[in-house]
């Protein structure tokens, strides 16, 4: 892979963004050997880990803003689906992962280094919600470090169950 410039800012970040996701919406994947299309794949999940580990702090920066109300709308919720248009679904799945952000430092962290996919570091925050909060921090560390080393998401529910 070559060396990309990174963005000076925020708005040329989006803008980098916006340009590589047309240009892989617009790819011919049909044309790409079996082994592009796993790493175009793969690459797309660790994005969209990187991008949830972006978007909790944001959307907790808004929510504590109140920027839903500059916008006409009572919560961050019914902002996501009226202005940013994505469904019920979604919007809930966002605020997750903002609370992820706020609550589960290191399941974040997780997702910030692609260790874990967004899906894994939601399923774990529910499987450690239940765990004391002096405990918590430290027993998300061993699952992101376990998960790091190759551990699966059965490894993992074993090794959250035995630190429960």
């Amino acid at each position: 892979m070559g060396a990309v410039a990174a963005p000076a800012n925020a708005t040329e970040a989006l803008a980098m963004l916006e340009a590589a996701s047309g240009f892989l919406a617009d790819l011919d994947a049909a044309s790409l050997p079996v082994q592009a299309q796993a790493d175009c794949l793969l690459g797309m999940e660790y994005v969209d880990a990187v991008m949830a580990a972006a978007r909790g702090p944001l959307l907790a920066a808004f929510d504590a803003q109140d920027g839903s109300v500059t916008y006409g709308q009572r919560t961050t919720r019914t902002w996501l689906v009226h202005t940013a248009r994505v469904t019920k679904a979604q919007a809930f799945e966002h605020r997750a992962v903002q609370q992820l952000a706020e609550q589960h430092r290191p399941l974040r962290q997780g997702l910030r280094d692609r260790a874990v996919t967004t899906s894994v570091a939601l399923q774990l925050a529910k499987w450690t919600k239940d765990i004391p909060e002096e405990f918590r921090v430290e027993a998300e560390e061993i699952l992101i470090t376990a998960a790091r080393a190759g551990a699966d998401l059965r490894a993992l529910a074993a090794i959250c169950a035995e630190i429960r």
